[in-house]
């Protein structure tokens, strides 16, 4: 279990991640919206008159952009009554991130979303409503079923390739020297409590790239964590689609692993059992357990070293659970794992 990680995994519950309702501020439709386009899926429409909306809650958690928000509507039912919704707003200035058809296909295969109530192509990019998801994340009781919706995302079948592409990222030289300057960050870092050999350790990250390359691929969400789970309509939902796509197949468990081990009070190879025990259910494949951790920490740590710049750079962010000790002291330890490392 990373130092200190079970008292900063508290922040993550859904008492601090869900949206806290506030004192209502009338506003404008957002992101170009009408009445027009919202009266396509509020029950009993008639008209925009007397029609009003109001930002109502206040988002938590890690984003907290302006790409988003939660209105609530009221407008006049078909026999003169006030009706009341509240909805979630999302703009994507990307048309690669667009999300609207990847949450129409995972909801044809009985996949849990929050509802697609209505979208639209705005200045080249896309505006969605979905229903309003009112309690974010799972209590530490509830890892077990987070831990099945994973393994559902990872054993559907086929999805389609068009929707799914991975965006191109950085170029190659720019991020490999990128990690480098983080590697060198690490290791002077006096309160790093293991010794980091920047060229050591990045050749263990390429050596571990080179490895993951050659795995066998799933669907995954790809920035998972509890601020993109939630309960809605009594059923965990998984939403936030705009990075999903077709990566190595263990992406998402390999990455949540060690918070909801300090989370739950469980130990991660536990987790992981639970895990495999759901995609067996699902798909009959009985995967070989030591095999597949493997799978995992190779996975983990060219996930950890990718995002090591990022985590260095909002090292002390409330919203982060690791400290640039835990981030060392885990890769050290995976590293040596698998051999990586002298």
């Amino acid at each position: 279990m990373l130092v200190g990680m079970s008292d900063q995994m508290s922040r993550f519950a859904p008492a601090n991640l869900s949206p806290v309702p506030i004192e209502p501020r009338p506003c404008a439709l957002p992101y170009g919206l009408t009445w027009r386009d919202l009266g396509e899926f509020l029950p009993g429409f008639v008209g925009a008159e007397g029609a009003r909306a109001w930002v109502s809650h206040e988002k938590r958690g890690l984003h907290k952009g302006t790409n988003s928000c939660i209105v609530t509507v009221s407008h006049r039912g078909v026999e003169g009554s006030t009706l009341t919704q509240t909805v979630f707003c999302k703009r994507s200035e990307e048309p690669a991130r667009a999300e609207s058809a990847r949450y129409a296909f995972l909801s044809s295969c009985g996949f849990p979303t929050p509802k697609l109530l209505y979208s639209a192509v705005r200045d080249g990019g896309e505006v969605v409503v979905l229903e309003f998801v009112p309690t974010i994340g799972v209590e530490p009781s509830d890892v077990a079923e987070l831990l099945r919706l994973i393994a559902r995302l990872n054993a559907l079948e086929a999805p389609p390739a068009e929707l799914f592409m991975l965006p191109s990222g950085m170029p190659a030289a720019e991020f490999c020297a990128r990690v480098k300057a983080a590697l060198t960050s690490l290791a002077a870092d006096p309160a790093v409590s293991v010794e980091v050999d920047p060229e050591s350790w990045f050749d263990a990250y390429r050596r571990a790239e080179a490895a993951v390359a050659a795995l066998p691929t799933a669907l995954n969400h790809g920035e998972l964590y509890l601020q993109q789970v939630g309960w809605s309509r009594g059923r965990l939902v998984m939403f936030d689609l705009e990075t999903m796509g077709q990566r190595p197949r263990f992406t998402d468990i390999a990455t949540t692993l060690a918070g909801l081990a300090a989370y739950s009070g469980r130990e991660e190879w536990d987790l992981f059992a639970s895990y495999l025990e759901a995609v067996r259910h699902l798909t009959g494949v009985d995967l070989d357990g030591a095999e597949a951790w493997k799978e995992v920490l190779l996975v983990r740590t060219v996930d950890a070293f990718a995002g090591l710049p990022w985590r260095l750079d909002n090292a002390g962010n409330p919203d982060l659970a690791e400290t640039p000790t835990d981030l060392a002291l885990a890769l050290h330890d995976d590293l040596r794992t698998l051999g990586l490392l002298d």
